[in-house]
């Protein structure tokens, strides 16, 4: 009995460890008709010479894209990502913000589980922390792509997606990350055909989450992805731009307060159990040594 308790809090170290799940806000963030502050752009998406593209594991065909005005990626059964560098300081251009849509999402889109972890928009934004303390898989991960682009990739990041089945206020940790990349969902699955627009104040994701100041963004992502279904489905990005603390006031009415960490409720799930095992170890232990006095 003892080593069935034990057993389980193995197993609740290894849940903590590799899937913790932080509340987020994730509202939407509109800027108003007469935006007082002008944003830096990123990307107009005249043209997609900035981006290079990196397959995952798993696809079927290479993700199709192009750029002329906005960036349209087409995923057929793809696992495919768009990278390009960039680097910047989100301290002193905490805000991005741009535009989305997608032609259709899925049922149960989420990071929890292998199976349904396809999404139909992810934007990344990559963060240059250092890859002290990584474990193996998430070191194992950089060396498969630094073989594949030549290029180190960051060492924390922070993937929105669109069309997920997360609740809007809550990012779980990929699993093969290692808590080196957290997923946030911003948008319901519904809103197919439709461009939606995003702010996000990033150094704040990344306090709440991280526990510490942001490093230099190094990189952005975009995102389609449908090999596990076996789907069609198209997306489109637009007006990728920063924005600097000065820009707080034009998007208050929206803005609310951090996230904040947050424990996983498989984990008290599994405390109760093994304190209900340990319990009734100890109370079989009892009996067991009245009875043979």
């Amino acid at each position: 009995m003892r080593r069935m308790a034990f057993i389980f809090f193995l197993v609740l170290a290894g849940c903590s460890a590799t899937q913790s799940r932080h509340v987020v806000d994730s509202a939407k963030l509109e800027s108003p008709a007469s935006a007082p502050v002008a944003g830096r752009v990123i990307d107009s998406f005249d043209t997609a010479d900035d981006w290079h593209y990196y397959e995952v594991d798993g696809s079927v065909h290479p993700l199709a894209y192009d750029a002329a005005g906005e960036m349209h990626l087409v995923s057929d059964s793809s696992a495919g990502l768009l990278w390009r560098g960039v680097r910047y300081d989100p301290k002193a251009e905490p805000l991005l913000s741009w535009r989305w849509r997608v032609s259709r999402t899925f049922e149960n889109s989420t990071p929890l589980s292998p199976e349904f972890d396809n999404f139909p928009a992810r934007l990344l934004v990559g963060f240059d922390s250092g890859w002290q303390g990584a474990g193996p898989a998430a070191l194992a991960w950089r060396r498969k792509v630094e073989d594949y682009t030549g290029v180190t990739p960051p060492a924390r990041a922070l993937c929105y997606t669109f069309g997920g089945g997360l609740e809007g206020n809550e990012g779980v940790d990929a699993a093969f990350g290692e808590g080196r990349i957290v997923v946030m969902n911003l948008r319901p699955p519904g809103a197919e055909n439709e461009w939606c627009s995003e702010v996000r104040d990033i150094a704040a994701d990344y306090r709440a989450i991280y526990g510490e100041a942001p490093p230099e963004v190094m990189a952005l992502g975009l995102g389609c992805d449908s090999h596990r279904r076996n789907a069609r489905v198209e997306a489109w990005f637009d007006d990728l731009t920063a924005y600097g603390p000065e820009a707080y006031e034009q998007f208050r009415s929206r803005l609310k307060a951090p996230p904040e960490r947050s424990t996983p409720p498989l984990v008290w799930i599994i405390m109760a159990v093994a304190g209900v095992v340990a319990t009734g170890s100890a109370g079989a232990w009892l009996w067991m040594r009245r009875r043979g006095g």
